[in-house]
């Protein structure tokens, strides 16, 4: 599991809104620096993402600059024969102060988007 989310290009598969993943760079203490493109509600925003924690098999957490400020804490650890997958998302939306009369509606969307981001990692790592 920490293997695949490990991987940048997975994040693209299991992300309904990563339609980018690229210019990826290996990170001297592990994990990557990669630049991303990322629809929100169909506008690309450009940014890159690297990791700042890197944990294996246990933590992943991801800074994200550019498009989209935030981070990604991937949290992993074995639950029976399998891994209990946690990820907690900070993100702040482009727009200044009147992107604030927005973060409702970009709460709801970011958590549906990563509830569909879980199953699709579930559902990725199970067939293979």
């Amino acid at each position: 599991m920490f293997a695949f989310l490990d991987t940048p290009s997975n994040h693209e598969r299991i992300s309904p809104s990563i339609s980018s993943v690229h210019e990826v760079e290996p990170l001297p203490d592990g994990g990557h620096r990669a630049g991303y493109t990322y629809r929100l509600f169909g506008l690309p925003l450009r940014g890159s993402v690297e990791a700042v924690a890197h944990d294996p098999p246990h933590r992943l957490r991801f800074e994200l600059r550019g498009g989209i400020d935030g981070e990604m804490d991937w949290r992993l650890r074995p639950d029976g024969d399998g891994t209990l997958v946690t990820c907690e998302a900070t993100f702040t939306v482009p727009g200044g102060p009147l992107a604030r009369l927005f973060d409702p509606v970009v709460r709801a969307y970011n958590e549906r988007e990563l509830d569909e981001t879980l199953s699709r990692l579930r559902r990725s790592v199970e067939s293979n």
